[in-house]
């Protein structure tokens, strides 16, 4: 069994309370190869706890942090745990764990707080995801041969950032009409395009000097990816994106949605395949094709709708002439009614019972006579009497989707979580620039 720590979260480490440093925009680096000589993880000593791997505005990284995150990564991505394996991911390791003391130490300046609650939240949410019983994250964890404490550290930290973004990210972000109108045209516009179900890994290159590792790491997650590694694993705990939370699923695109340098590998991998590590803006990407198909005009009984409906009943034994007196008590209501919470106490009042909230329907859920007047009903107004075996029914719809495709708040999140991941990677790239960083492996 993989433990999938990040599926449920965005990224970054549950430390005890940091002295705040000040910050100096020196970074010193070390050579890749001595760094992941140095960190292959060995039987933890005194000596391990106790050494430094790295210093982040004073806060100190140890051997042992490092060892720690790493059979934990390990575990979680299904890779083989060996001392190549080790050697590879080291410097990676340690430039996350870097990344989280400074995202840690913003937290703490913004005064972020973690609750127990919000924490035993995220372990009752990763038991449930990779089938473990009502607390025994901890035990499951350690019989994997790594520290439960390094698999905390990496939750609350990934809290912490969560709630940061939420708090600093997410209110600078506005999403116009006009952007929503324009994802959804080029969705209509292209009914019988291939569309690809793509998955990613993203390895930023924030400083030119890490590229050489950043290039060996991505090589090497390929050559374990073909051999079997589970995509959605090494998705979560080494991608960069937003998308990392979901096993790196972006979900359908179409051609002309990713970078150009990524469209033109997708057309030609097959259902499954793994590709070379390819050349981003943002740095390095790995894909897979997980599916393809295509892009079939929108079936417009597939909207979405909300309606009440109130039923005027005649019971088989009703005189002659109830049916009349119902249909003319409906077209009273129908024509002085403006909007759904009118029309429910209207219909109450007629001996109608209402839920809470309008029911929702798609459109090809109606029988065929509903069907055709929901579809073409002005919202908030109610239809015309419609004569029943059983009586007199008239009908109101409260909300409609308009399109049969993505409605617009599917785009909005959509938009909004490409905002956040941008904005995010930026918000990290600016800390290390203002850091303080000393490597001493």
């Amino acid at each position: 069994m993989k433990l999938a720590i990040r599926q449920i979260f965005f990224a970054p480490n549950w430390a005890p309370k940091r002295q705040k440093m000040r910050r100096t925009a020196s970074v010193l680096l070390a050579a890749a190869g001595v760094l992941g000589a140095v960190l292959v993880a060995q039987p933890a000593t005194a000596q391990d706890v106790q050494r430094i791997a790295a210093v982040v505005n004073e806060e100190v990284i140890s051997i042992f942090d490092v060892q720690q995150r790493m059979q934990l990564l390990i575990a979680s991505a299904g890779l083989p745990n060996n001392p190549e394996t080790q050697r590879r991911i080291a410097p990676q390791v340690l430039r996350e764990l870097i990344d989280e003391a400074l995202q840690n130490q913003e937290a703490e300046r913004l005064n972020i707080r973690i609750t127990q609650r919000e924490i035993d939240g995220a372990m009752a949410q990763i038991e449930r995801a990779n089938n473990l019983p009502a607390g025994g994250f901890e035990a499951f964890v350690e019989r994997q041969g790594f520290s439960a404490t390094a698999a905390l550290d990496q939750i609350r930290s990934n809290l912490s950032w969560q709630k940061l973004l939420a708090r600093t990210v997410v209110p600078t972000i506005e999403i116009g009409d006009e952007e929503i109108d324009a994802v959804i045209s080029r969705i209509e516009a292209n009914a019988g395009v291939t569309e690809y179900r793509v998955g990613e890994i993203l390895l930023p290159i924030d400083n030119p000097a890490d590229a050489a590792d950043i290039r060996t790491l991505a090589a090497r997650l390929v050559e374990q990816l073909r051999d079997g590694a589970d995509f959605r694993a090494v998705a979560q705990q080494f991608s960069k994106s937003a998308t990392a939370a979901t096993g790196g699923d972006i979900g359908w695109i179409q051609p002309g949605e990713l970078d150009p340098a990524i469209d033109s590998v997708i057309t030609a991998l097959d259902r499954f395949e793994i590709s070379e590590p390819i050349d981003v803006p943002e740095g390095i990407q790995i894909v897979i094709l997980i599916d393809q198909r295509t892009n079939e005009p929108p079936d417009p009984d597939a909207r979405e709708l909300t309606l009440r409906q109130m039923l005027l009943e005649v019971g088989p034994d009703a005189p002659p002439g109830a049916l009349d007196a119902h249909f003319q008590t409906a077209q009273a209501i129908a024509s002085s009614v403006d909007g759904c919470d009118d029309f429910a106490a209207a219909a109450e009042e007629a001996g109608t019972p209402q839920p809470d909230a309008p029911a929702r329907f798609q459109l090809k859920d109606l029988n065929p006579q509903l069907r055709s007047v929901a579809a073409q009903l002005a919202v908030g107004k109610a239809s015309a009497p419609i004569r029943l075996p059983s009586g007199v029914q008239v009908l109101m719809v409260c909300e409609r989707q308009e399109n049969a495709g993505p409605s617009r708040d599917e785009v909005r999140r959509t938009i909004e979580r490409e905002r956040i991941d941008m904005l995010s990677r930026r918000y990290i790239r600016d800390l290390r620039r203002a850091a303080f960083v000393d490597l001493r492996v």
